[in-house]
């Protein structure tokens, strides 16, 4: 009754509005929040509902979320702490659009991230989700041994920090293997990727924001080995062990500190 009552351009935008979720999940990113969210907002492509969980943060992250004033967002807090992989499978069931946008509260979006994946999945109907570029900082950044880096400059990793997948893939094959604390994303490709193409757009770009690796991180990187074990058993994927050590760039940062 209500869609009859608007004008069809109004209509229209009524259903642009529920044809794209982005989907951010926080804990603890109040330097980083502000930027990614802005950027977020000021895509080219306004159409979107913008779908953030936070699942108890101890800084100051929620303050910095409450700021912002737009109408497209839709914002949750969950009285527990989660693990990456589970915050984004609940934050999923919060999203009501047909495409889901991922990216994390530490990275900056490109003005044209949303254009540039919508229209990859126009323009590729047997297309089931879009992958794209990643830069740590920016293109022309040099990073050094304390960075903490991410980056995606070719494709074929699937970071949830720069991907979109249709809502209905999630419905078919299930969420993110709660299982993997890292490369959950990837595993969920290799199984998303049984009804369809990713493809991989070079335009849809996301910038990650500088961070220094901190002691703790190394026992995260433990963590990552045992997931990519996981994943060598589930695909049979080399784990990427290299002679006897493995990610030896982290060894010679722990061995000789910057």
């Amino acid at each position: 009754d209500t869609a009859r009552r608007l004008s069809r351009q109004e209509v229209w935008v009524v259903i642009l509005e529920k044809d794209i979720s982005v989907v951010v999940s926080v804990r603890n990113v109040e330097r980083f929040i502000a930027k990614c969210l802005s950027s977020i907002l000021n895509q080219t492509y306004s159409h979107f509902e913008l779908v953030i969980l936070d699942s108890l943060s101890t800084d100051g992250t929620v303050q910095e979320i409450k700021k912002f004033n737009d109408n497209r967002i839709r914002f949750y807090e969950i009285n527990k702490k989660l693990g990456l992989t589970e915050a984004r499978n609940e934050s999923i069931k919060f999203a009501a659009g047909k495409y889901l946008f991922f990216t994390d509260g530490d990275c900056i979006v490109a003005k044209d991230w949303l254009m540039e994946g919508i229209n990859s999945f126009r323009n590729n109907p047997d297309c089931i989700a879009v992958e794209g570029k990643t830069y740590y900082v920016s293109e022309d950044y040099k990073p050094t041994r304390s960075d903490d880096i991410v980056e995606n400059l070719n494709g074929g990793l699937y970071h949830t920090c720069n991907i979109a997948y249709k809502k209905s893939v999630f419905q078919k094959v299930g969420f993110f293997d709660e299982r993997f604390n890292y490369h959950e994303d990837r595993d969920f490709a290799y199984r998303a990727a049984k009804l369809g193409k990713i493809i991989f757009n070079s335009k849809m770009v996301v910038y990650h924001q500088k961070k220094t690796i901190k002691p703790k991180d190394f026992i995260k990187t433990g963590k990552r080995l045992k997931n990519r074990v996981l994943l060598y058993k589930k695909y049979g994927e080399n784990p990427l062990f290299m002679g006897r050590v493995a990610y030896p760039l982290n060894l010679a940062t722990l061995l000789f500190p910057p």
